[in-house]
């Protein structure tokens, strides 16, 4: 079907063709024993066992589908799919039961010395039979539909269907066994029975072997490197290296453990976790598997230890901004030099206003160093020093205008200054004189060239105003 079922309508389409399935074998049951009593026909008996015992075991798989379909619980966290599997082993643990058995009574009927035992089918004996080949064959029916309509994916119905084939194949058996005692062949469904049995306990005890499989949590190792190509694969993710996988019924549970820079921001890691459960989700979709995105979990870790890993930018970052005095790092750029693996960078950082030169230059040369040993190939490095702004916890307006207006005639005589809009003068702690300027320039220069105006402007206006502080908004005009 082109859209799957919701659980609820898939569980009963599950239970009402198992239902069928349990009323139909119980009346093969009743009506080939009886036929097996009247007619001396082992084979009739040993038929109408097998089919009692599939009627146990139909009843095991509803009571399992429908304890299956409970939703989760404080003591079931992932459901209660596991008791549909649970379902599935049994009757493939049972169906392998019924299949040594087919071998071992055929073994003994061709083993036994003397006369072969008088069977007499009659009509009754035929009938029974044809009527369980058509209950098998409705069987067959009902479950397969079922199946296709829940998306063949259930172990309970797929035991029962197994079931079914095995009923039909077994009265078949049974048939040809009574055929062959009319034509005179005594031992001819015995021989027959042992085949079928062989081919049967390799059916049920692989079907067993799968279902025990996944009671063990067992999964394929493709899909797990499925599941870690899409992770390493999803923009940001460094590796991905702890992934743990589980079936429950239909259901597919995923947890993966991802690697993140250090440095990068909770909502970003955010991000890229949910990017990664959306591929995960479309890879195993590609393998057949509908995976809910609620069953996919993702854990994320920054990286430990020396950080190789993590791009030379953050590298610089962290090994500048752990030397002591540097108080800001902005502006990395780090350039490969030819094709060699060697690098220059260069990188701005802010130190105290109060630091003499010498001072801030030993900053650099232990910027320097720090970087060295953290980066390898970092073979030229520039450091360019700044001052650090003052933090300023509040500001007074100073309202006057002959300051005001030597600061606007500042500005207007800088070259490709249309007009200056606002001048705004402050007084903070430590008598520190904040300036605010809003200026337009000509709308067709370059950001770099107003960058270059505009720190021009702040010299002069700092060198008439010392220790200010000069923030200038640039508009086009």
């Amino acid at each position: 079907m082109a859209e799957r079922l919701k659980t609820a309508d898939a569980g009963a389409i599950k239970r009402n063709a198992l239902r069928l399935s349990l009323v139909a074998i119980t009346s093969v049951f009743v009506f080939e024993f009886t036929a097996g009593i009247f007619t001396n026909s082992l084979a009739l008996i040993t038929d109408s066992t097998h089919a009692l015992l599939d009627a146990v075991v139909t009843a095991i798989l509803i009571i399992a589908t429908t304890l299956a379909l409970k939703p989760r619980d404080i003591d079931h966290t992932y459901g209660h799919g596991k008791i549909e599997t649970i379902g599935g082993f049994i009757g493939g643990t049972a169906l392998f039961v019924v299949a040594i058995f087919f071998i071992y009574e055929a073994t003994v009927r061709i083993s036994l010395a003397g006369p072969v035992p008088l069977v007499n089918p009659g009509m009754i004996g035929f009938a029974a039979v044809i009527y369980t080949l058509a209950v098998d064959g409705f069987r067959i029916i009902v479950l397969g539909r079922a199946m296709k309509k829940t998306a063949a994916g259930t172990t309970a119905l797929n035991a029962d269907f197994y079931h079914a084939f095995a009923d039909l194949a077994s009265t078949s058996v049974a048939f040809a066994g009574l055929w062959l005692v009319t034509a005179g062949f005594g031992h001819g469904d015995s021989v027959a029975a042992m085949i079928l049995g062989s081919f049967l306990a390799y059916l049920s005890s692989r079907f067993a072997y799968q279902n025990a499989m996944e009671l063990t949590d067992v999964i394929s190792p493709k899909l797990v490197a499925k599941v870690r190509q899409a992770a390493n694969d999803t923009e940001g993710v460094l590796g991905s290296d702890d992934i743990k996988m589980r079936r429950v019924g239909k259901e597919i549970f995923v947890e993966a453990t991802i690697t993140l820079p250090a440095e990068i921001s909770f909502e970003n890691a955010h991000d890229i976790s949910a990017h990664v459960e959306s591929n995960i989700a479309k890879s195993l979709a590609g393998s057949g598997l509908n995976v809910r995105p609620r069953n996919i979990t993702v854990h994320f870790e920054p990286t430990t230890g020396n950080n190789a890993d993590l791009p030379p930018e953050s590298m610089i970052e962290k090994a500048a901004s752990g030397v002591s005095g540097v108080k800001g790092v902005h502006n990395i750029l780090v350039s490969k030099i030819g094709k060699t693996d060697s690098m220059d960078v260069s990188l701005h950082i802010q130190v105290n206003r109060s630091a003499t030169l010498t001072e801030a230059h030993s900053i650099a040369n232990a910027v320097e160093d720090s970087i060295r040993g953290r980066l390898k190939g970092a073979e030229t490095i520039t450091v360019h020093l700044e001052p650090l702004m003052p933090e300023i916890g509040g500001i007074e307006p100073v309202a006057d205008v002959k300051m005001q207006d030597s600061i606007r005639e500042i500005i207007l005589g800088a070259s490709d200054v249309k007009k200056v809009d606002r001048v705004a003068t402050y007084r903070a702690a430590g008598n520190v004189l904040k300036i605010d300027v809003a200026c337009a320039f000509n709308s067709d220069m370059t950001i770099e060239q107003i960058h270059e105006r505009v720190s021009d402007i702040e010299k002069q206006i700092r060198a008439k105003y010392p220790g200010s502080i000069v923030t200038i908004h640039a508009e086009p005009n």
